[in-house]
């Protein structure tokens, strides 16, 4: 290996150990609480199929299938590991454990999704090194590493960076096929795309890449226009039946594949609601896309964009692939900020690009070796470093989430015979004596506490959450609110909600007459960079 790629596999080593910690540094934000309530769904779907045993899931909404088949994987490790060092005797003993302390579930299945991430940027060193070179690589590489929004999602259990890691193994071997054409590329990008899918619905569009490379194939005279078209057409119908291998649930169980989705397309979500196109592309590019870059990054971007005619393999599979995922999520009704992840991804292998550009540029302009390097070390570290203050800021506010304030706070102030109502995962206070409710849609008030040990079985959680995006006070129907009555709320989504009035009226007005019975006794704000979350108001419903 010549001494040049050796530095430059040193340097992407060094790169993913910086990934490595700056994701690390903040895994377990929340732990034993749960901040993202969507972590217990995904896991949820994986006990399922380890007490059936089943490969059904039993939910379909992203599908996830792929990421509830890695949680259950992971369990298993978990349990091995207990069962082999002594922390628990059996089977039985270590659901108890997870029941005092999810950390033993939730840590590992984000170390797993964690993993994902770092291949994510593996995958796009390979590709921005393919398209553009090695320098384009390490770029793409460091832009990503340092990406808040990356990091953001890396630390969650959520399928969305599973699917940008099939999505990247798709790409690469859409390459095989732009330069060989032959079968063995077509049957990998196929599988890749089945299982990307079979991870998160949006990835099919990854498809447009394996069409771009069959024109390239075309145009290159690599492959005839009539044998490119039959393999390309058998492509998409072996996606789908990798698809079906590995989701057979998604036919067999179709009933719950299409109320799964009729649940996932809401018009209006708290905190996501998205408006016009114009609106939701402003939205996407201003936030996460400017958050994720950086404005070096961006700059580096648009290099890109402009020299990509020249670079016929990137142009083909890279811009029409973004290009279509932008034009999908600015005509949704919400908008999420990790819906953004592919786009970041493309984007920091084109700013790769960009940097060849600018190293083209400076070559061409300054004479002098020194003034170059101190140019090109200047502009890394303006890439890099806002984003490594905003990333590490993130993760001080993840580690100090005001959920967790407001725990303590309970546990020192509220009377031990006292009945709770919360509205988040806050298994950080299954342990107090304290009695628990939790706004269980058209159960009304249950006790979370069956809920966690699975007294309560996930079908009837199913049949009462309904078409409901999410579980609070304010989804409550009015009869089951009336009959649920604690004695102090710790209320998580009452802020939410009244910045949002105009849109969720019926919700609002149920917490305000709440509010109403009794007084708020704390209140817990986010603040930049020392604290995140929500706004959580703890209100004493005692009688006088």
């Amino acid at each position: 290996m010549a001494a040049r790629d050796l530095r430059h596999r040193w340097m992407l080593l060094a790169i993913l150990l910086v990934a490595f910690y700056l994701r690390a540094s903040s895994i377990a934000f929340g732990l034993p609480g749960l901040n993202d309530p969507d972590e217990m769904m995904f896991e949820l779907g994986a006990i399922r199929m380890l007490r059936g045993p089943t490969l059904d899931p039993g939910w379909f909404g992203h599908p996830a299938t792929t990421t509830m088949y890695v949680l259950a994987l992971v369990n298993i490790g978990v349990l091995a590991f207990a069962l082999l060092t002594g922390v628990a005797s059996s089977a039985g003993k270590f659901v108890e454990l997870i029941y005092a302390d999810p950390s033993w579930m939730i840590l590992p299945g984000r170390v797993a999704m964690m993993l994902f991430a770092l291949g994510t940027i593996w995958m796009s060193w390979r590709l921005a090194s393919r398209f553009f070179g090695p320098a384009a690589g390490l770029v793409a590489a460091l832009l990503i590493a340092f990406d808040p929004v990356h990091i953001a999602w890396s630390q969650v259990i959520r399928s969305d960076i599973m699917a940008c890691f099939f999505m990247l193994l798709c790409l690469q071997a859409c390459c095989d096929i732009a330069e060989n054409g032959r079968w063995h590329g077509y049957l990998r990008a196929a599988f890749w795309l089945g299982v990307a899918i079979a991870t998160k619905w949006p990835f099919a569009l990854t498809g447009i890449a394996i069409a771009g490379a069959s024109l390239v194939a075309v145009r290159t005279n690599v492959l005839p226009v009539r044998t490119a078209i039959v393999r390309l057409a058998a492509s998409g119908a072996a996606a789908i039946g990798f698809l079906l291998l590995v989701s057979p649930y998604l036919l067999i169980n179709y009933r719950t594949v299409v109320r799964n989705l009729q649940g996932e397309s809401q018009p209006h979500h708290l905190g996501a609601t998205g408006g016009d196109f114009l609106h939701n592309l402003w939205w996407y590019l201003s936030g996460p896309v400017a958050t994720g870059l950086g404005i070096v990054g961006l700059v580096l971007f648009l290099l890109g964009v402009a020299r990509l005619p020249r670079h016929r393999l990137p142009l083909f599979l890279l811009a029409p692939l973004a290009l279509a995922f932008l034009l999908l999520f600015c005509a949704q009704q919400l908008v999420w900020e990790r819906w953004a992840l592919p786009l970041l991804l493309i984007g920091a292998i084109i700013a790769g690009g960009g940097w060849v550009v600018l190293q083209a540029l400076l070559r061409r302009t300054l004479a002098v070796p020194v003034a170059r390097t101190a140019i090109t070390i200047a502009v890394a570290f303006a890439a890099v470093l806002p984003l490594g203050l905003r990333a590490w800021s993130d993760g001080v506010e993840r580690m100090h989430d005001t959920r967790q304030q407001a725990s303590a706070w309970a546990r020192q102030h509220i009377p031990p015979d006292a009945t709770i109502l919360i509205e988040h995962f806050a298994y950080d206070l299954m342990s107090a004596p304290q009695h628990f409710l939790f706004p269980l849609a058209d159960a009304g008030c249950v006790d979370p506490r069956g809920l966690v040990r699975g007294t309560i079985p996930y079908s009837v959680i199913d049949r009462a959450r309904g078409s409901r995006s999410n579980l609070d006070y304010g989804t409550l129907p009015p009869e089951k609110a009336a009959l649920c009555i604690p004695d102090f709320a710790i209320l998580t989504q009452y802020d939410r909600y009244r910045a949002e009035r105009t849109t969720f009226p019926n919700e609002y007005a149920a917490y305000q007459r709440l509010i109403a019975r009794g007084r708020i006794v704390a209140t817990f704000a986010p603040s930049p960079g020392r604290h995140g979350g929500p706004i959580v108001r703890i209100v004493d419903l005692r009688k006088p």
